[in-house]
């Protein structure tokens, strides 16, 4: 095809990490989902990506609660805050319970790939597209998705290569789920993703002192 490559992000539970509530109605306060946590290794692999990777297009596809006050504005401003690579207008929020590609824009094609945590999405997206699975530590555990897999316990570095090696490579990919992991292999991971963001904040640190000599230079 033509066109470029297209990735959906799902934000609950992908983006965002999963946050258990005791009642329904906590989904319905304000703060819920504009306060949810980023899953660092996701939201910086979808960055990398879209800075990085031209020949995909990247989108958000997340379902909203429609008769809620409070989620939409607050899901829009949580991609600003953490995304605000991505546009307004590829940002797309499917009402809860529906088909999610039933709203993808000119409709979904071969080529479009959908990262999600829930199985039930996924499995709707094949055929004709292909889903990956972002393994969050709490799903994975009914055996309902068998394809491609990846957990968030990833650097942002692997996790971006794997998931555009899925997309324009075809490679199978089907990691563990992070609760099977040992103990040992659970701090590998970490101190990985530790020495990744460490390696970031010293880029961003010496970014910073540069422009402040130039500046100094400049006056």
């Amino acid at each position: 095809m033509s066109e470029k490559k297209r990735l959906f992000v799902d934000m609950d539970g992908t983006l965002a990490e999963f946050k258990v509530v005791d009642t329904l109605e906590r989904l319905y306060e304000p703060h819920y989902f504009e306060r949810l946590k980023p899953n660092e290794s996701v939201v910086a692999a979808v960055k990398d990506i879209v800075n990085n990777h031209p020949e995909i297009d990247v989108y958000i596809l997340s379902a909203v609660l429609s008769d809620s006050k409070y989620a939409l504005y607050e899901k829009k401003n949580w991609i600003k805050e953490y995304l605000p690579e991505i546009p307004e207008n590829k940002c797309i929020f499917p009402p809860c319970g529906s088909d999610k590609k039933d709203f993808i824009p000119d409709g979904i094609r071969s080529d479009d790939f959908l990262l999600d945590d829930y199985s039930l999405n996924l499995n709707s997206w094949e055929p004709p597209a292909r889903g990956i699975k972002l393994l969050n530590g709490i799903n994975g555990n009914n055996g309902t998705w068998d394809k491609d897999c990846v957990s968030y316990l990833n650097s942002s570095e692997m996790l971006s290569d794997k998931i555009c090696s899925i997309i324009n490579n075809d490679v199978r990919i089907t990691e563990p789920r992070p609760q099977d992991l040992t103990e040992e292999e659970k701090f590998i991971a970490c101190v990985n993703n530790i020495a990744e963001w460490c390696e970031e904040a010293q880029a961003k640190a010496a970014e910073r002192q540069a422009e402040q000599e130039e500046q100094n230079y400049n006056r």
